[in-house]
C-alpha cells in the first residue's frame, strides 16, 4: 500500500452533496444550467470574457486548435516536456508539429528556446508552416507570458497557454503587474484541465477561455457537432417557421460536459483559494526540509520557489536528483520509495521520445532531456500535511543514502 501516493484527488461531503442534489432534484443532467452557471464562475475565476467547458483538457486543446484553424499549413510549436495531448490535438487537426527546448531547471519553453527553435526552423529545407505556439505551465510554474507573446506577435503567431496543470496560479509583467492564468492577456486562447488529480477534479473534464467573441463562438460550435442554431448564420434556411431547425457546416464532435461533473467543478471551485494556500504552504515545507536534509550536496535539489507568492500553483513537486553520485537509477529510486509507502512519478517521457514522433525534425533538445534525465515528481496533495513531508524527505534520504 502507498501510504504517501503522489497526487490524489480532495472529495468532500460538500462535493458528494453537490452532485446528489443534482442527480435527485430532476433537473438537467446534460446542456443544462449547471453547465453555463460553471463557465461563468471560470470566468469570474480568470477574468476571461469566455470559458467554454468540455469533457476533457484534451477537448479543449482540439477545440482551441480547431478555432484557431489549425491544419496542414497552420502548424504548432511546442514544448516536448508536456502530456501527449498538447501535441495530439494538433496532429487531430492535421497540423505539423515542431518542439522548443525548455529550461533544464524548470522544464518550461523559454523566449530563447522558442526564438531558437522558430531560427532553426526557417533555416530548415522543409521549414513547417508554423502558426500557433503553446507553451506549457509544468507543473503550475507559469510561463514568461509577457515575453513569449510578445515573440509570438513578432513572428505572427497565435498563442494557446496550456495551463492544464496551472488553474489559480499568476504571473507579473515587466512593470509589476500581476496576471491570472487563463485571463488570456498574453495569450489568444488558455485551457485548463480538470482531470481526476488536478486542482478542480472531475474525473474528466476542461476548459478553454479566451477573450475573442469569434475564437468562442468557433468553439462552442465545434464542441456540439458542429450543430449551428443561430438562423443569421443558416445557409439554407426552411421557408416556414421551423423552431427545430438546425444547420451543420462543418465537422464537429460530442465534447460537452455534463451538469454532473459540473456541478462537482463548481463545488471544487469554491475551494480553489483554500487549495492553492494549502499547496504553497507544502512546497515551503519541502523546500525547508528539503535544505536542511541535503544542502548544498547536489544530491536533491528543490525546485525553485517564486518570488510571487501566487506564481505558482503547485500541482506537482519535481524534484531534481544526481541519480548517478547515488549509484542508483531513477525507476530504482522509484521502486524503493513504493515499497516504502511513498508514490513518485516522472512528467513526462519527452515527445521526442516517443516512436509516433520520433520523425520529427528538431536540433538540440539538451534541456528536455536533462530535465527529464533527472526530475522525480514526489508528493503533493490536499491531504498532506508538513509531517508527511518530513516522512517523504526522510525516506528519499534514506533510500539515496542506503541504496535501497
Amino acid at each position: 500500500m502507498v501510504a504517501y501516493p503522489y497526487s490524489c484527488p480532495d472529495i468532500r461531503e460538500e462535493d458528494i452533496q453537490a452532485v446528489t442534489n443534482l442527480l435527485t432534484s430532476g433537473a438537467f443532467l446534460s446542456q443544462g444550467p449547471e453547465i453555463t452557471a460553471f463557465e461563468q464562475e471560470i470566468c469570474d475565476q480568470t477574468g476571461s470574457r469566455h470559458a467554454i467547458v468540455c469533457n476533457s483538457g484534451t477537448a479543449a486543446l482540439h477545440l482551441a486548435y480547431l478555432a484557431l484553424e489549425s491544419g496542414p499549413t497552420r502548424g504548432l510549436l511546442t514544448t516536448p516536456v508536456t502530456f501527449l495531448a498538447t501535441a495530439n490535438a494538433a496532429v487531430m487537426c492535421g497540423a505539423p508539429v515542431r518542439f522548443a527546448d525548455v529550461d533544464r531547471d524548470t522544464g518550461n519553453m523559454t523566449p530563447e528556446t522558442i526564438r531558437n527553435a522558430l531560427r532553426d526552423n526557417e533555416a530548415a529545407a522543409a521549414p513547417a508552416p508554423l502558426a500557433i505556439l503553446a507553451p506549457v505551465h509544468l507543473g503550475g510554474r507559469p510561463c514568461d507570458m509577457p515575453a513569449i507573446k510578445a515573440l509570438a506577435d513578432e513572428h505572427g503567431l497565435a498563442v494557446v497557454e496550456d495551463a492544464a496543470h496551472a488553474m489559480g496560479a499568476t504571473y507579473r509583467d515587466a512593470s509589476g503587474e500581476t496576471f491570472e492564468v487563463g485571463s488570456c492577456a498574453h495569450c489568444d486562447i488558455a485551457i485548463f484541465s480538470f482531470h481526476a488529480i488536478k486542482h478542480i477534479c472531475m474525473g474528466e473534464g476542461g476548459v478553454l477561455c479566451t477573450n475573442d467573441d469569434a475564437l468562442a463562438d468557433r468553439a462552442r460550435t465545434y464542441r456540439n457537432h458542429g450543430i449551428i442554431r443561430n438562423p443569421d448564420a443558416w445557409l439554407s434556411p426552411p421557408e416556414a417557421d421551423a423552431p427545430w431547425y438546425y444547420e451543420m457546416h462543418e465537422l464537429g464532435w460530442n465534447y460537452r460536459a455534463t451538469d454532473l461533473v459540473c456541478a462537482l467543478g463548481r463545488s471544487q471551485l469554491r475551494r480553489l483559494a483554500e487549495g492553492g494556500d494549502h499547496r504553497r504552504r507544502l512546497a515551503a515545507a519541502y523546500d525547508a526540509a528539503l535544505g536542511s536534509t541535503f544542502g548544498a550536496t547536489g544530491a536533491v535539489t528543490a525546485p525553485a520557489l517564486p518570488s510571487d507568492e501566487r506564481g505558482h500553483a503547485w500541482h506537482l513537486y519535481p524534484i531534481a536528483v544526481d541519480f548517478e553520485k547515488a549509484g542508483l537509477t531513477k525507476g530504482a529510486v522509484m521502486r524503493a520509495l513504493a515499497e516504502r509507502g511513498v508514490g513518485a512519478q516522472v512528467h513526462y517521457v519527452p515527445l521526442h521520445h516517443q516512436p509516433f514522433y520520433k520523425d520529427v525534425p528538431h536540433a538540440s533538445l539538451s534541456g528536455a532531456d536533462a530535465y527529464y534525465a533527472s526530475t522525480l515528481s514526489i508528493p503533493m496533495h490536499m491531504k498532506m500535511d508538513d509531517a508527511a513531508v518530513e516522512i517523504i524527505v526522510q525516506e528519499i534520504q534514506s533510500v539515496l543514502k542506503n541504496g535501497n
